[in-house]
């Protein structure tokens, strides 16, 4: 069933954008607009817009823009009905339905649906199991008690336990109601060689994962015994719904921590971000038992640019540690690396000294990646001069990624004094790497130009003249026009009157260059003629997405004036608004201009004409002459225009 249309009415009305986009973003006041990193790249200076005005967002490093449904569609990969749920839960929204969707459009969002329902209803179901069962309670629930949980962190993470058996778990879900297809879609039951299908989570304590929105989109087991060739740990195939390298486990609990203090703790394991949790300390998430990778540290990056890698103090942590750091300072992130004593873990050293010794031990022991990596490394040499001189590159390699100048400084320093060596030297060999990188990126450059120049030569069209020649042929005009049909459409209505009167009259013949603006154009008429003003909300609900996505560019401001114009220079420039019909009027004079214009440059080829003769010239040159005075008055009018003799 499809939403009402009151429904969403309900849901745009209750939408706060800057609200909806801070849950994922941590934005920061910028003039009237807010702004911060882009959660789509993995930039390091803000590019990331949002106009609480105009209820949208937009982010100038990738085009992507739109309200704030559109938002969560990019940004949590929702589709637009589950985005409009995500909204309706958080405002409080009873969501009523009623027409039918397409087949297609049905069986694309039902299936969805079904997974996240399925995987609701398996999260319930195991821990219903580790609360109710026997079983549950004599091992999953002394497992977690051994492991020092107590009953409200077990039911802040709905954590459970399947049975040890081959189908309960499939059994009672066909007596649901659930089919065989979407337990398979979902990683719930396996199928074996001979077609049997058997339940794939058995004997284990669960672990639900969600997205940042909070919803399950997968689960996570651990074995309670030591059986050879038997994983610790298995997780939920990858599904349209969860793909393991975009989630960290525990962001949902930690995002809002994580900007509020502007730092998160990422440790390895699910424990250590549930006993950290239990303890207080709850901007901890995990990497879901992968290698970092760079979707993980994006998602970080929506909260905070500052990380600290807490690992354990043995080998193979020190080496994931060294691992992550060049791909946290690749995306811009400050870190320091935190390893706990011979032994520990975050899980069990919280366990043990509590979360204010834990908490004094990471200001202590907590330190800038630079002098981990080098001191981690020089330990690996062992005094041979030629791992020392690998240790060198490798450590001013990850320098070289620090894009702060004065931060590279002192850490070239520090690099030099830890491995007593000239810092000359260090230098040098950043010069060095910065010399590779900037090679390489040209070459890079070159061959990609080389490519597109070989594609252009097979594909491009040889070059035509147009046989007719429009009205309107600067798309600037375009835009403005656009622009000024929809910024007006929250005006008095005399104002909405007098303008369209103006314009519509003026336009109704015109042939607009670009086919998005036409299409806008004849909406608006539509909407007109049923007696209706289409504003922006009409046009960023409409079905037709690339009409959202051109009125997001058109009205979206990346720059805002300074006060110190006007407050020091003594230099005013007017509200773009602030004298509606002045504005209007510049419009409709660079309209005259353009079509003027255009009419003189087809006069003015009659002159090459060499059959006309004396009195058909001069009359040419009479209608020149008031042309040239026309366009003039016109240009003065428009103040941004010169006119050439």
């Amino acid at each position: 069933m499809r939403i009402t249309k009151e429904s969403i009415d309900q849901i745009y009305a209750a939408i706060d954008v800057v609200e909806v986009v801070g849950d994922f973003v941590n934005l920061k006041k910028r003039g009237a607009n807010f702004a911060g990193l882009s959660p789509f790249t993995s930039e390091k200076t803000p590019s990331f817009y949002v106009s609480p005005a105009k209820q949208i967002f937009k982010c100038f490093s990738t085009g992507i823009g739109g309200d704030a449904v559109k938002f969560l569609m990019e940004a949590d990969k929702l589709t637009y009905v589950e985005a409009l749920k995500y909204l309706a839960k958080k405002y409080g929204i009873e969501l009523q339905f009623d027409q039918q969707l397409t087949d297609e459009q049905n069986q694309e969002q039902s299936e969805r649906d079904a997974l996240y329902i399925v995987l609701e209803y398996a999260k319930n179901y195991y821990q219903n199991c580790l609360n109710e069962h026997s079983d549950g309670k004599a091992i999953g629930m002394t497992y977690f008690k051994e492991r020092g949980l107590n009953d409200k962190t077990i039911k802040d993470f709905e954590l459970g336990f399947a049975l040890d058996g081959w189908e309960n778990f499939k059994l009672e879900a066909l007596k649901n109601q659930y089919s065989i297809d979407i337990l398979e879609k979902a990683g719930l039951i396996k199928i074996a060689e001979n077609g049997k299908k058997f339940d794939f989570f058995r004997n284990r304590v669960m672990f639900p994962i969600q997205n940042s929105s909070g919803k399950v989109v997968a689960l996570a087991a651990r074995i309670l015994g030591n059986e050879k060739g038997t994983a610790k740990y298995i997780n939920s195939p990858e599904s349209e719904l969860y793909h393991k390298s975009y989630i960290l486990y525990g962001l949902h609990q930690a995002k809002n921590t994580i900007r509020s203090e502007d730092n998160c703790l990422l440790v390895e394991g699910y424990m250590d971000v549930i006993s950290l949790y239990q303890a207080g300390i709850t901007n901890a998430v995990a990497s879901s038992g992968t290698s970092l990778t760079m979707e993980q540290v994006k998602l970080i990056n929506r909260y905070t640019k500052n990380v600290t890698v807490l690992y354990d103090g043995d080998a193979a942590g020190i080496k994931a540690a060294i691992r992550g750091t060049d791909l946290i300072l690749d995306s811009g992130l400050n870190i320091k690396v935190l390893l706990f004593p011979d032994g520990h873990d975050p899980d069990s050293f919280v366990q043990e000294v509590g979360a204010t010794e834990f908490r004094n031990y990471m200001k202590v022991h907590a330190k800038d990646f630079i002098t981990f990596k080098t001191e981690a490394l020089l330990k690996e040499s062992d005094k041979d001069p030629l791992r020392k001189a690998e240790v060198i590159r490798e450590v001013v390699g990850s320098i070289a990624k620090v894009q702060d100048s004065i931060q590279r400084a002192l850490y070239f320093k520090r690099c030099s004094q830890l491995l007593e060596i000239d810092e000359q030297v260090i230098i040098s060999e950043y010069n060095k790497i910065q010399l590779e990188n900037r090679k390489n990126q040209v070459e890079k450059v070159k061959k990609d130009e080389n490519i597109n120049t070989e594609l252009n030569a097979e594909t491009a069209p040889s070059p035509t003249l147009p046989d007719t020649i429009e009205l309107i042929g600067d798309e600037v005009v375009e835009r403005e026009i656009l622009r000024i049909l929809i910024e007006y459409a929250d005006f008095p209505i005399d104002e909405q009157t007098r303008l369209y009167k103006s314009l519509f009259e003026y336009l109704q013949n015109i042939e607009f260059k670009n086919q998005i603006v036409s299409r806008i154009f004849t909406l608006f008429q539509e909407e007109l003629m049923n007696g209706n003003i289409a504003g922006l909300d009409y046009f960023l609900t409409h079905p037709e997405k690339e009409i959202e996505q051109y009125l997001v560019d058109l009205i979206s401001d990346k720059y805002e004036l300074s006060e110190v114009w006007e407050n020091k220079l003594n230099i005013y420039i007017p509200a773009k608004d602030a004298d509606k019909m002045l504005l209007l009027n510049k419009i409709l004079a660079r309209m005259n201009f353009e079509k003027l214009n255009q009419e003189y440059k087809r006069v003015s080829k009659q002159l090459q004409n060499t059959a006309i003769d004396l009195s058909e010239e001069n009359e040419i040159y009479e209608k020149q002459t008031a042309m040239k005075s026309y366009l003039k008055l016109y240009a003065k009018e428009i103040g941004d225009m010169v006119v050439s003799a």
